[in-house]
């Protein structure tokens, strides 16, 4: 059991609201997120407090200062671009931090905003058909593989292939299998494979 003395709130830098730097009665110092020893996920970290002194038992000491690295680690892969939870948690695991660490930082992330498997679905599926010849089924499935909530890949859809949006990537579809050397009948075929309805396509093949 760590008895907590002192703590001290971390500067007030972007993200280090809720850091904290505590110091035990036997001296020692620890950092970590003061809401990875309360559980208490807040919108505001500041709604999670102790005032010293108070008792800390070991393992949670620990489990909060893991949760917190996790967070540091995963916060700079974001910066990097977006991610999705499970392959975040897995980039994670692989740098030897534990499941619950993983878990507990993730959660915090999703809460404040920072990940998001709907915005990273997003952001797949505009580079995706911008390269390629896709359609609603192939890029469900593909972003499926991967390991994206399923939700969040119906939601994404919804959102990027939708209205005028829809029709303009579908039209992008066809110019892109007609320059493959596609005809309309199997570049239709194509189509309604990867996911789009054959009445569409013969909608935009006739507005081109």
């Amino acid at each position: 059991m760590a008895r907590i003395v002192a703590l001290e709130e971390g500067p007030l830098a972007e993200g280090a609201v809720g850091i904290v730097k505590a110091v035990s009665d036997t001296g020692s110092l620890f950092v970590f997120r003061r809401c990875y020893i309360t559980q208490e996920f807040t919108h505001s970290d500041t709604d999670a407090t102790y005032d010293p002194p108070f008792d800390v038992p070991d393992e949670a000491l620990a489990a909060a200062i893991e949760a917190t690295d996790a967070e540091t680690r995963a916060v700079a892969l974001l910066a990097r671009a977006e991610q999705y939870r499970a392959g975040l948690e897995a980039k994670l695991l692989a740098r030897g931090l534990s499941r619950d660490a993983c878990r507990a930082a993730l959660d915090r992330l999703v809460l404040v905003g920072l990940l998001s498997d709907k915005r990273y679905a997003g952001s797949w599926i505009r580079q995706r058909v911008r390269r390629s010849v896709e359609g609603p089924r192939s890029l469900s499935a593909a972003l499926s593989r991967k390991g994206v909530e399923r939700h969040a890949i119906a939601e994404a859809l919804g959102e990027e292939l939708d209205g005028e949006r829809r029709q303009e990537t579908l039209l992008s579809m066809l110019r892109a299998l007609a320059d493959k050397g596609f005809g309309l009948s199997d570049a239709r075929d194509r189509l309604v494979a990867l996911g789009w309805r054959g009445s569409e396509i013969d909608e935009a093949y006739e507005s081109r």
